[in-house]
């Protein structure tokens, strides 16, 4: 029996040689394998199972028994979602793969294939099952959470109620969203279209009728280009260009109309195959759309944004409080002056009353003498200056760090802008200083000739407070908050041709060898529960890579630091804006 946390797959095959090769090979690549050598054996298998990421099916005749495996692992709820990776020999008109694909194998391989892309196929299923894994566990935990925190306010007093009422009805709204996802999630069909050398549309399957809202009859025959989808003519041009590599080809973010009128995104492999050698090739384009995915995504950053505030707020609240002090303390002092000199004023002017009408009293100069003895007019003149000016400095340091909050907490923007990153980054330094001020010492060093960068300034400065923190939770697992020297974070910026270059280093641990490969992974961290989610590098990497077109690397030696370096295309990723 496999553990949770293995890659555990299951071989199907009649051939015991093919089943020998398939598992040994299998396994050497780092997966744990299970072998059946029939549809009803590899069911039995499968259900003794406690963890499954994918299931091959090695196809023979009669080609039955694998369609009845495919049947019977979708029949059964256990296995809705598990990948089914089938690999068939060539065959006249490719009814085998369509049948194995529409009886709920998700991708079909023909014999002979090679190692490599098998391996790619294999690691592809797998990690796309590892994710919804991973994302089912956590919509789990946040349902959890939910009807925890639900509960508590339910106890809360009278006062609350009108918030409990609110919560209620965010929760159950909250619940509607998490079981929509987990339907589509839990039904994800595949749009399977197939077209001839010549772009002509030959196959269309009911995904693709309900994904573009047209008929079978519609379309068959008609080139792909002027099938009446409303699309990205150039992405699928493209597209339709890769057919000279006669390889498998993936597509990702293609812009369409649904059914329901609304812009939606696709990602398509286009595959040739044929049935023999006499045969012109033709090609089978398995596309889905991933409009949600992309949404959840976006809020997934979203959340970490709020996440992010929310465990800020504390610091901020400290950072503003220290200079609320002592303005309050200075405002003090000086209504206290301010009585002082009211009181010598009033004596000074009842003198000047009697200079005017003769000589003055006696009484009157005496007074004088005493207020002025009293309200230490010379300390006064010298202290009042200094009271106003640390009044002032102590408002400019509010409004820096309030400024800085309404800088970092930029509303999500879809469309990019120039944004000056040196003041971005400034600003996100201000806003996590209570994270690093106790364990560091910031340096910056920006370059002043940096020009405006075209990306999106929420998600950029998002990353930024990401590898701060990262900084500062790295040299106090060094140093310590509350002992040892402390550390040192350098921030620096520079242009390298038509490249923004941003630096951020720090004199913490490092990152050990054995994880520095997977520190991009979603969900994976070496934080203790609490400190951090495994999000963060992730959204990092989404953000830079995918979103801006740059790259985000880093250099590091254990026990001595780290240093992450991101660069951004200064007039944006101008290539992938054109392909959208």
């Amino acid at each position: 029996m496999f553990l949770a946390d293995e890659r555990a797959i299951l071989i199907v095959s009649q051939a015991p040689e093919r089943l020998e090769f398939l598992s040994s090979f299998l396994a050497d690549t780092g997966y744990r394998v299970c072998t059946a050598r029939d549809a009803q054996e590899g069911f039995s298998v499968a259900k003794g199972e406690r963890q499954l990421d994918l299931v091959i099916g090695d196809a023979m005749a009669p080609f039955t028994k694998i369609i009845e495996l495919c049947r019977l692992l979708r029949a059964d709820a256990q296995f809705y979602t598990t990948p089914i990776l089938i690999i068939g020999s060539k065959d006249a008109d490719g009814l085998v793969a369509f049948e194995s694909l529409m009886a709920g194998a998700d991708d079909y391989v023909e014999k002979p294939c090679d190692r490599l892309h098998l391996i790619a196929k294999v690691s592809r299923l797998v990690e796309r099952k590892q994710v919804e894994d991973a994302l089912r566990r956590a919509h789990e935990d946040l349902e959890r959470r939910v009807k925890e925190r639900t509960l508590a306010l339910s106890q809360a007093n009278a006062v609350l109620k009108e918030y409990i009422t609110e919560r209620q009805r965010v929760a159950i709204e909250l619940q509607k969203v998490h079981s929509e996802n987990a339907r589509l999630l839990a039904a994800i069909p595949s749009i399977l279209i197939g077209i001839d050398e010549l772009g002509r549309i030959m196959r269309w399957n009911q995904a693709a009728r309900n994904a573009f809202g047209l008929e079978e009859e519609a379309v068959i025959g008609r080139a792909l280009t002027e099938c009446g989808i409303q699309w990205d003519k150039a992405a699928i041009d493209k597209l339709l260009a890769s057919r000279d590599k006669q390889c498998p080809t993936h597509f990702s973010d293609i812009k369409f109309k649904r059914s329901d009128g609304k812009e939606g995104f696709l990602e398509i492999t286009i595959t040739p195959f044929k049935a023999d050698s006499h045969e012109a090739v033709r090609y089978l384009l398995i596309g889905a759309d991933i409009t949600e995915r992309r949404i959840l995504e976006s809020q997934l950053r979203q959340a970490q944004k709020l996440e992010s505030i929310g465990q800020l707020a504390a610091g901020i609240a400290h950072e503003i409080n220290t200079p609320t002090q002592y303005v309050g303390d200075n405002t003090r002092f000086l209504r206290d002056a301010f009585a002082d000199l009211s009181r010598v004023l009033s004596a000074y002017a009842a003198l000047l009353a009697e200079c005017r009408d003769g000589a003055p009293k006696s009484e009157t100069i005496a007074w004088v003498e005493a207020e002025l003895e009293k309200g230490d007019l010379e300390n006064l003149l010298e202290e009042i200056p200094k009271a106003i000016q640390q009044s002032l400095e102590g408002i400019e340091r509010i409004a820096k760090i309030v400024q800085s909050m309404k800088d970092f907490a930029h509303p999500g923007a879809t469309e990019k802008k120039a944004v000056d990153l040196n003041k971005a980054i400034e600003s996100t330094i201000t806003v996590a200083r209570n994270e690093w001020k106790y364990v560091a010492d910031m340096i910056t060093d920006f370059d002043p000739t940096l020009p405006p960068v075209l990306c999106l300034q929420g998600e950029f400065n998002q990353v930024i407070l990401n590898m701060i923190i990262n900084a500062a939770h790295a040299i106090a697992d060094k140093v310590g908050k509350n002992g040892g020297q402390k550390g040192i974070i350098k921030i620096s910026t520079r242009r390298d041709g038509e490249w923004a270059e941003i630096r951020i280093s720090d004199t913490g641990t490092g990152i050990p060898s054995s994880i520095q490969s997977r520190i991009f992974d979603p969900f994976f961290t070496t934080k203790e529960v609490g400190r951090g989610t495994g999000q963060g590098l992730a959204i990092s990497h989404s953000v830079i890579v995918e979103k801006h077109g740059g790259t985000i690397s880093f250099e590091t030696e254990e026990g001595q630091g780290t240093t992450f370096i991101i660069r951004l295309p200064i007039g944006g990723d101008v290539e992938k804006e054109a392909a959208r």
